[in-house]
């Protein structure tokens, strides 16, 4: 262990938080293999907690009966979906009644377009997910203490964390350099890039847009990118386009993570292993069609989510609001145990539908603009079942009509080939306050639930404020 590492887990100790022995305890069972009940034991333990000292689950376990012991993953089925709305409005049956006995704090997401879902945590869940994060970052090339640089947009995690001591006390330690991508401007990237070649941390963590950005901006610039060692994206889809852009600029490899406030870190890619892998410590994922039924692995759905750590509020098949499909297990025979995400295709609401009722993936708009050289930023507007409006950011290249005409076309392929295609060049497309930008918005209600593109990424760190 070296000096950072000893003086960050001796700081998080003297706060009450056996990070480092958990830690050891996961990276341990990564190597030696991981029990194959541990999700059976964990999903157990949580559902008995559940049905003693939690009351809105206490109500339905009542009803359904608890023939959980044999098999907890089919007895989750019986289980109704959480959704946002049924925790702002039953927050108090959600909480254990044993908080007064526990360590806890507040998270939330975002709120970058409304009301934000708050949800209490327990310290037990700051030490797994922390441990879990740290994981992650060691199997990408990030050791604590080697230097990382963080391209992070998170206003929260900038200003509220970020301009504080204790913040930049932690970055030190951890030797983290902190670079801003709320808003990029050319001089910003340029120095940025100057940083990159100059000091070559051992990983690079990432706004995957914020990443991605300043791929296309060193390569539309002409800036000589010295080979870095590994980025981890996070904070929104990674499409194949994004990730062939970025590795061919930094000429290093690309690892995805996915996660959420409410969770932390849920699946990331590792070396070796095709798909984002769930380490079964800390969650549990299902995948289910739009009636709530549970879909077979390899097929595409509604991420639903249960912690298996935080017991102070739990949250059990939570809709978190993203697509995704699990990896059949013969796909990956070689992984370690625990689940794998085939692919996380995105919100729930980053898609378009036709007239006809096609849901279109923000993934085939994306690779119709993604790869123009004159395209610096855009986004896509569904005001209407008949009309979308494409907003770009021009980068300065030229452009000819036929190209917009050729993007206008396929997208009608998706979408009906009776749909408007409004054009619209715009100075700037502004990011949300949590420094995302939506490429994506429906205006037809009925499409989604308006909250569900609310959450946030998971702050890295510690994620310990105490009540």
């Amino acid at each position: 262990m070296n000096l950072r590492q000893s003086l960050y887990f001796t700081l998080v100790g003297l706060r009450g938080q056996p990070l480092k022995a958990c830690y050891d305890r996961f990276l341990r069972e990564d190597r030696n293999g991981i029990p194959p009940d541990t999700i059976k034991n964990l999903l157990i333990q949580l559902l008995e907690h559940c049905k003693k000292a939690v009351p809105y689950y206490g109500e339905i376990m009542g009803r359904i009966g608890s023939s959980f012991y044999d098999n907890p993953e089919e007895y989750l089925r019986s289980f109704p979906i959480l959704t946002k709305d049924i925790v702002r409005s039953h927050r108090d049956t959600l909480s254990s009644n044993d908080l007064s006995q526990r360590k806890w704090y507040l998270n939330s997401s975002s709120g970058s377009a409304g009301e934000p879902v708050q949800c209490i945590q327990d310290w037990g869940h700051a030490v797994r997910s922390g441990a879990i994060t740290l994981l992650y970052s060691k199997l990408a090339g990030g050791e604590i203490g080697d230097f990382q640089i963080k391209l992070w947009g998170s206003m929260r995690d900038i200003l509220d964390g970020g301009d504080t001591w204790k913040a930049r006390t932690i970055c030190k330690i951890v030797n983290t350099t902190l670079l801003n991508a709320f808003r990029m401007t050319p001089d910003q990237m340029h120095n940025y890039i100057a940083i990159l070649n100059t000091k070559r941390p051992k990983l690079i963590l990432a706004y995957v847009e914020a990443i991605y950005e300043l791929a296309t901006f060193a390569e539309r610039t002409g800036h000589e990118v010295v080979p870095q060692k590994a980025i981890m994206t996070s904070a929104g889809a990674l499409h194949p386009t994004m990730r062939e852009t970025i590795e061919r600029v930094f000429k290093c490899p690309v690892f995805n993570r996915y996660g959420s406030r409410e969770f932390g870190d849920i699946a990331c890619e590792r070396p070796g292993l095709k798909g984002l892998w769930v380490a079964p410590w800390g969650n549990y994922v299902e995948i289910v069609d739009e009636d709530g039924n549970r879909l077979p692995d390899g097929t595409e759905g509604e991420i639903l989510v249960t912690s298996l750590v935080n017991f102070a509020m739990p949250f059990v098949r939570y809709a978190i609001g993203d697509r995704g499909v699990l990896s059949p297990h013969r796909d990956n025979d070689r992984a370690p145990y625990g689940q794998v995400l085939e692919a996380v295709v995105g919100r729930s609401c980053d898609t378009v539908r036709g007239k006809n009722g096609a849901l279109v993936h923000g993934g085939y708009l994306g690779s119709l603009l993604y790869d123009k050289a004159w395209i610096s930023r855009y986004q896509v507007i569904q005001k209407t079942l008949s009309c979308l409006v494409v907003r770009i950011v021009r980068s300065g290249s030229h452009y000819c009509q036929e190209e917009l005409d050729d993007i206008a076309a396929k997208i009608r392929l998706a979408v009906g080939h009776d749909t408007e295609i409004v054009f619209e060049f715009v100075d700037e497309i502004i990011p949300t306050i949590s420094g995302k930008y939506r490429h994506i918005i429906s205006e037809i209600e009925t499409l989604q639930d308006p909250h569900k593109c609310l959450q946030d990424e998971a702050p890295i760190g510690l994620k310990t404020q105490p009540s």
